[in-house]
């Protein structure tokens, strides 16, 4: 993720244009790997001065080991992938400083901080030739970057519902979610992940999504203590309980929508009516990226929308640049789940920074997973 800056959701769809990992030759792929050191590699990297290694920081399943290839057999750099399962977890290792990182994906309520704490380097836009100008507007020249100066989108996508006929009803608001959740008696799940799950308890409250206040944070945590004891678990990795029927409803990111309904048509993922999360995920280099040549080469190559393209195909989650869009397996394009339709997002809301770094809501969160 999965989005997530505060726009007007009615200006935001119209602007929006409506209307797991490989190891192999060239491409290295660890969760945990250290960063690995320059070594003498393709002609392409030598001659560059990019670098034979590029260290991507990015999310599971989020790029086509096949584009990363082909990267490499291009320029001669290889791409070793460091997988996070949070952008915390990617900050305080950019933080720590040293982190060995060229190009990381950080979620857009992260990118102010970032850009405040000077982790991120501005774009050389010369080297990566990318255009924004017909880019949805939703997704660019955001108050969490203006001008994108420091990132490009790589993705978007929502938070929603997903759920199956064993559950006996279909939720259409996070007010019905939230109802059915503890009907089901340990067959709901929230996501390990206090933006998504405060928030959309929160609008099930009749509350902000940003929610940030003592009030307000408190109904939300008095609410979800009182029903999480009938849930089956708070974890973001809800795909394996939903597959194997331990579990009949969760929160779900549109990545996890689009597979779980892809292999199993008996369920449903639905974005809440009465609001809820869009989000962005996002290209960015490391103000001390240790080979920046390589990492502008590639971003240059991730944007040629022949590859932009099939990394959607791969990834499941919609591009910003139309002529990307255009490239899209029609299958892809065409899905409502990954392509939702204008009035159905026109509710929903980006996280912000400060919801994102709220010392209340991390306490919150805490104490509802604790009790």
């Amino acid at each position: 993720m999965p989005s997530p800056n505060a726009i007007s959701r009615r200006h935001l769809l119209g602007l929006l244009g409506y209307g797991s990992l490989l190891a192999g030759t060239g491409v290295a792929a660890s969760a945990c790997a250290p960063p690995v050191k320059e070594t003498t590699g393709g002609s392409a990297a030598a001659s560059g001065g990019s670098g034979s290694t590029l260290t991507l920081a990015t999310w599971p399943n989020y790029d086509d080991p096949a584009v990363l290839q082909r990267f490499t057999e291009e320029t001669g750099i290889r791409v070793n992938v460091q997988v996070f399962g949070s952008t915390e977890e990617m900050e305080a290792l950019l933080r720590a400083g040293n982190s060995g990182i060229d190009v990381a994906v950080p979620s857009q309520y992260a990118i102010p901080g970032w850009i405040k704490g000077d982790l991120l380097q501005p774009l050389d836009y010369d080297k990566i030739g990318v255009d924004l100008s017909s880019w949805n507007k939703a997704v660019v020249d955001q108050e969490f970057d203006p001008g994108n100066r420091f990132t490009i989108p790589k993705h978007w996508g929502t938070t929603g519902m997903i759920f199956s006929g064993d559950a006996g009803g279909e939720p259409s608001s996070w007010a019905e979610f939230f109802k059915l959740a503890p009907e089901l008696d340990r067959r709901a799940v929230i996501v390990d992940h206090q933006i998504s799950s405060i928030g959309s308890a929160a609008v099930s409250l009749g509350l902000d999504f940003n929610v940030r206040d003592e009030k307000g944070l408190g109904e939300v945590e008095r609410f979800l203590k009182s029903i999480k004891p009938k849930l089956f678990a708070i974890s973001s990795d809800i795909q394996p309980g939903l597959r194997n029927g331990d579990t009949w409803l969760s929160i779900a990111w549109t990545g996890d929508g689009v597979q779980v309904v892809r292999d199993n048509p008996g369920f449903k993922y639905v974005i809440g009516k009465d609001g809820g999360e869009i989000w962005s995920d996002n290209w960015s280099v490391p103000k001390d990226a240790p080979h920046p040549d390589a990492a502008w080469a590639f971003l240059k190559f991730i944007h040629e929308p022949k590859n932009a393209a099939d990394n959607i195909n791969f990834s499941l989650y919609p591009h910003a640049d139309p002529a990307v869009t255009e490239l899209v397996d029609s299958n892809v394009r065409d899905n409502p789940v990954i392509y939702p339709a204008e009035e159905t997002i026109a509710p929903l809301s980006f996280a912000t920074a400060e919801t994102y770094n709220s010392p209340l809501r991390a306490e919150t969160w805490a104490r509802i997973k604790s009790s």
